[in-house]
């Protein structure tokens, strides 16, 4: 898989390009896909159309952890979760699943974010 060059406002974690080589390996297409929403966050961090939006993620308001999550039609099965800085830095913290777990406030990548969030040095 070949790293895009992405903005220079756009930080993406290391754990999310572990994760777009894993659905690399079970669909290219889709971990491209990814990868172009990524990128276009840079351009528009906010997107709000019919085949692409960003939501404040609720849970994580709660905690003044002001995350979106980028929900689009051609990447359904996943959804990127990033925040959007004063700076105007978009900081993506992960990439996950589409499934029941993906807004449950005690998941792995919930507490993952919020650490993030507060403690990600190039993002800050």
């Amino acid at each position: 898989m070949r790293i895009p060059n992405l903005p220079d406002n756009v930080k993406v974690h290391s754990n999310v390009w572990s994760t777009i080589k894993q659905i690399t390996i079970l669909d290219s297409r889709k971990a491209g896909r990814i990868l172009q929403r990524i990128a276009a966050l840079g351009s528009d961090p906010l997107p709000d159309a019919e085949e692409c939006n960003s939501g404040i993620v609720q849970n994580l308001r709660k905690k003044k952890v002001f995350v979106h999550r980028l929900k689009c039609v051609d990447t359904a099965d996943y959804r990127i979760f990033y925040a959007l800085k004063k700076s105007g830095m978009v900081c993506v913290y992960c990439v996950v699943p589409r499934n029941d777990d993906t807004y449950n406030k005690n998941s792995w990548h919930y507490k993952m974010i919020k650490l993030l969030y507060t403690q990600w040095m190039q993002c800050r």
